[in-house]
């Protein structure tokens, strides 16, 4: 029983003495037979009275208050059983964790370790900041101020896991005060909408792609494992949605280069580029492969490959160059006379001329050296894009022609007021190749990497060893090439428009053509820029089969 107050208690014992004083008094004015004689006799009837009187009232207090408690167990009880299951369903669908007022972690769920992958042992006593990462979202101390303040926090959060990935939450963050307004804790309760939100940008991007008329495949950039493809790229690859499985982009080609590729995503991956092109000359068609790298709202990666046949393109670059290389043919006769020509006159051969002549004969003499440049350019690409150019195939060590191409070029170097520097390599690096083909490719991208150097600036040619192929590298710190110009870099007659301080005339074919050559050695041509800071190009050639076996 529970305790009664003094109060109680005495207005209980002078209840109980009143009637035990008034029911022998009763009795003795209305019942005749009931006589009280004497003073004492009165008195120990009231006290015989009071105490049975005090023995009902206990026993009716004690049945009263024990109905009373087992209601009350009962109504407890199920209020603590309703609490449970309410906590235990917090508990099994949101991620639940307790701070102190400083925000460091007291208790988490194992939602909590599921979600950010790390166990208790790791994140208690440390402050929840530690998931926190400049999204531009609410941050750790206005979240902590609000609730130090004795309000509810509410909102949308991006939190970094433990393997790097973003976790996307709704939170509600409840404060806990004592009596004297001291914080004690807080209770965070977050539901997990990562999965959720993934999918939908998923769905939402997969909407967009599927009716577009370029073949698109969304595959991992870890294991290539594909994800998606479009309507268009099960048409091409004759798949249905089914198929999928666990292809890979390996799986979308026969006989599938994968060095090359992987070689063709590693600018991709590290970050240098933001997006990368392949042409691929397939059995069905001619196909450009344009990949970007896509970040879900939960920080997963996916490598986006949009497959476009240029069949028409390239047809329509054909008739192009056969119309220019007619001319050219036409052209190339006459231009070395008037070479030559130009030549003598500027020698003296034909007697003195003024000062004012020989510099209209150096400006010619000038011009018709870029325009029979542009004539041979022509006729260069038209043979390769007729398949006439022949390759001689030998041993070539790499390590010795970049040195030879830096003393080949030493006088253009003059000219532009460069320096071409051989960083100097430990790769034994031989490949069979054209020789003169591949001095061919350097010659353009080192031209290219002066004309856009600074006065007195360095070009740098290094070999890289990249896997199962070896990379030839010229670097310039020029001004880099502009976003607009990237995809159309390797275009026919395309050229980077200068700025004034870089502006020296090219033929706009240089590069169209060392992608050709590239091409014929089974290799590939790429390169990375940044804007103000400069280029590198990169060649890739593979090993020999007994290169690769020492490598390995």
């Amino acid at each position: 029983m529970s305790k009664f107050n003094k109060t109680t208690i005495l207005a209980l014992a002078l209840g109980n003495m009143l009637i035990a004083c008034a029911i022998p008094a009763f009795f003795h004015a209305f019942v005749s037979t009931f006589a009280i004689t004497s003073l004492v006799g009165y008195f120990g009837y009231v006290l015989l009275i009071f105490f049975i009187v005090s023995a009902i009232t206990f026993v009716s207090l004690r049945i009263t208050h024990d109905s009373r408690r087992a209601a009350t167990d009962a109504l407890v009880g199920g209020y603590d059983a309703a609490i449970g299951l309410r906590d235990k369903a917090i508990n099994q669908h949101t991620i639940v964790c307790t701070t102190n007022g400083n925000g460091e972690l007291k208790s988490v769920n194992e939602n909590f370790v599921r979600a950010f992958g790390y166990s208790p042992a790791e994140v208690l006593g440390r402050t929840t900041e530690m998931l926190y990462f400049d999204d531009g979202g609410p941050k750790f101390q206005d979240v902590l101020g609000v609730a130090g303040s004795g309000g509810v926090w509410k909102g949308e959060q991006r939190l970094r896991a433990k393997d790097g990935s973003i976790v996307s939450v709704e939170t509600t963050i409840i404060p806990r005060f004592d009596d004297l307004g001291n914080h004690l804790e807080s209770i965070s309760i977050r539901t997990d909408q990562t999965a959720a939100r993934a999918k939908a940008a998923s769905d939402s991007r997969n909407a967009v792609i599927e009716g577009l008329p370029d073949g698109v495949i969304v595959y991992d950039p870890d294991t290539y494992k594909i994800k998606y493809v479009n309507a268009n790229g099960r048409a091409r690859l004759k798949w249905s949605v089914n198929d999928l499985g666990d292809k890979t982009i390996f799986d979308t080609f026969k006989d599938f280069d994968k060095g090359l590729f992987r070689r063709y995503l590693e600018p991709l991956q590290s970050g240098e580029a933001q997006q990368v092109t392949l042409q691929v000359d397939h059995n069905r068609a001619p196909i450009e492969i344009l990949t970007h790298l896509d970040t879900s709202p939960n920080g997963r990666r996916s490598l986006i490959s949009v497959v476009r046949d240029i069949s028409e393109r390239r047809a329509a670059e054909k008739l192009k160059l056969t119309s220019v290389s007619t001319v050219s043919h036409e052209l190339r006769t006459p231009l070395t006379s008037i070479k030559g020509a130009l030549r003598l006159l500027e020698s003296g051969g034909l007697g003195d001329m003024s000062d004012k002549a020989k510099h209209m004969i150096a400006i010619a003499n000038r011009n018709s050296d870029r325009l029979l440049a542009l004539v041979n350019d022509i006729l260069v690409l038209e043979k390769i894009e007729a398949g006439e150019m022949s390759v001689t195939w030998q041993e070539v060590n790499l390590k010795d022609l970049l040195a030879e191409a830096a003393e080949n070029h030493a006088s253009y170097a003059e000219q532009t007021n460069v320096r071409f520097e051989v960083v100097s390599s430990e790769f034994d690096a031989v490949v069979q190749a054209d020789p003169e083909r591949l001095m061919q490719v350097l010659a353009n991208l080192m031209s290219n990497a002066a004309k856009f150097s600074p006065p007195n600036g360095t070009v740098h040619l290094h070999l890289k060893d990249v896997g199962d192929a070896w990379r030839l590298c010229v670097e310039d710190h020029g001004p880099g090439i502009p976003e607009a110009a990237r995809k159309t870099l390797f275009d026919s007659f395309f050229q980077v428009t200068a700025d004034t301080r870089y502006s020296r005339p090219g033929t706009g074919l240089g590069l169209t053509i060392s992608k050709r050559i590239m091409e014929l050695h089974g290799g590939s041509i790429s390169f990375t820029t940044e804007l103000d800071k400069g280029t590198v190009f990169h060649c890739d050639l593979r090993k020999q089969a007994d290169t690769q076996d020492c490598a390995a």
